[in-house]
């Protein structure tokens, strides 16, 4: 599963949101090059996009 996170533009975004996502208890890669941030169950996703809101970004 793969949501985009159009406000993430450089490295320090990425660090921000893997930290958060990582305070949650989530595993995700966060990919700056596409703006993504993947993760493997789909029952995850609202903790995912409440996680990545929490550290400031926006999920598309």
């Amino acid at each position: 599963m793969k949501v985009n996170v159009k406000d993430m533009t450089c490295n320090h975004c990425v660090m921000k949101i893997q930290k958060q996502l990582m305070v949650d208890g989530l595993k995700a890669t966060v990919e700056l090059s596409d703006k993504s941030v993947t993760f493997k169950k789909d029952e995850d996703l609202p903790k995912v996009k409440a996680s990545i809101e929490r550290a400031g970004y926006t999920v598309l």
